[in-house]
């Protein structure tokens, strides 16, 4: 965790400041430490990573955190994502359109599918996630990389760990159709519009109910070991979306996701 993080941050599900205690340091970045809200909760900093999770989780989140934990070291494996990157991350780049002298959200990270396609698109990337085995395995990729203007955080999408208004521009893909019922996802989607400024860009992708899975699949359920999943008709992702944002485009054209420019409200 670097210190140019520090003022970004605020207590995950209510609260203004985080005091820090450093433990240990390297340079600029903060290796171990804690970070305490005003009601003394600690939120402690390992291996360069502040971890902010809320207090309490959804059981359906508990579930996919242990999943996403015990799945991290084969998520990159996974034959099919890589080939469908190919065509997501530059539709997705091209719906955002980010700034390179500018801060930017990914919102649900994984092991850095696109995070590292993504650092060399803004000036800082603000990359999060909640399961942290994945956020470690993000890490090394980076610092083997090179790559120095990431910082990673573990948070809840339905909490997020910020102070209002933080960031300018905001990516999440495939993520909301995790987020386990439709009250959870409406506070998904007003969380990130709570983070972002004014005016600012959110582009999201998320799993599309279309003809095909109408056939072939259901609607919501769970995959493997314990991750739930909905399939979103386009208005009703339109619908979630509208919590905070104009939306401004959804494009079905990857098939399997739907694609969403909006701006904040």
């Amino acid at each position: 965790m670097h210190r140019d993080l520090l003022p970004l941050l605020a207590p995950p599900g209510g609260g203004e400041t985080l005091s820090l205690a450093i433990t240990r340091e390297e340079d600029e970045d903060i290796i171990e430490g804690t970070l305490t809200d005003d009601s003394g909760r600690e939120f402690p900093i390992e291996s360069g990573i502040p971890r902010l999770l809320p207090s309490e989780l959804h059981k359906a989140q508990l579930s996919e955190i242990s999943a996403r934990d015990a799945q991290a070291a084969d998520y990159d494996k996974m034959a099919f994502l890589n080939a469908f990157g190919r065509i997501e991350i530059p539709l997705m780049l091209r719906m955002l359109q980010p700034r390179r002298d500018d801060l930017l959200l990914e919102a649900g990270c994984g092991t850095g599918r696109m995070t590292r396609v993504l650092a060399g698109q803004s000036r800082q990337v603000i990359a999060i996630d909640f399961s942290y085995e994945s956020l470690l395995r993000n890490h090394a990729k980076l610092q083997s990389a090179g790559v120095t203007n990431v910082h990673l955080v573990q948070a809840d999408l339905c909490n997020l760990p910020f102070q209002d208004s933080a960031f300018p521009q905001a990516l999440s893909c495939q993520v909301l159709e995790h987020v386990p019922d439709s009250h959870s996802r409406d506070k998904a989607v007003r969380e990130l519009s709570r983070v972002l400024k004014d005016r600012s860009t959110l582009v999201l992708s998320a799993y599309q109910h279309s003809l095909l899975t109408k056939l072939t699949g259901a609607k919501s359920g769970e995959h493997t070991g314990g991750i739930p999943y909905f399939r979103f008709e386009k208005p009703e992702l339109r619908r979630v979306l509208e919590n905070g944002f104009e939306v401004q485009e959804i494009t079905g054209s990857l098939v399997y996701l739907w694609a969403a420019r909006c701006r904040r409200l």
